[in-house]
């Protein structure tokens, strides 16, 4: 577990929760940089979950297939670029490792985004691919492959939302 007072300081209180943590025997760290550390996952999430449920494939297959690598690393730049006009110190080499993250996964690894998609549930499409886009708009930075995936997801979080889900509805 990776947290940090949002203005980065450390502060007793961090001190407090980190040792608590620590008790338990739990890995914690305290981060003076935590906003970065709570985008590198935002990046990692929404390009696993994003691509997951696309494709509706896991990641072995994914990870297998250059093309479809290729648009699951372009998502995590995006959010790097849209994460970096927002204020986050964001380092260079994100597709790197990104790329590390979805090489340590099972290959049979899906996300929860996929499984809400498949079980006919509302998905964090805002949270994960929407905000994105909308931050992108904000400071005029293209996110094209991020607006592609929650254009293509939305129907169904709609569905989803008003009970009528489409998800296992699609032609084979």
């Amino acid at each position: 577990m990776v947290f940090g007072e949002l203005d980065g300081r450390i502060t007793p209180r961090a001190h407090a929760i980190r040792d608590a943590f620590a008790a338990t025997g739990a890995p914690v760290e305290l981060s003076a940089q935590i906003l970065a550390a709570m985008w590198e996952k935002y990046l990692f999430i929404t390009g696993q979950g994003g691509m997951t449920a696309l494709t509706r494939l896991p990641i072995g297959i994914i990870r297998a297939t250059p093309a479809t690598m290729e648009m699951y690393l372009d998502v995590a730049s995006e959010v790097a670029s849209v994460g970096r006009a927002h204020g986050v110190s964001i380092p260079e080499g994100e597709r790197d490792r990104v790329k590390r993250g979805a090489d340590s996964l099972s290959p049979n690894s899906f996300s929860s985004l996929y499984n809400d998609l498949v079980g006919g549930r509302r998905m964090e499409l805002e949270t994960l691919p929407g905000h994105v886009v909308r931050l992108g708009r904000q400071y005029r930075i293209p996110t094209p492959v991020c607006r592609a995936i929650y254009a293509a997801l939305k129907p169904y979080d709609e569905a989803a939302q008003r009970g009528e889900p489409l998800a296992g509805k699609e032609r084979s």
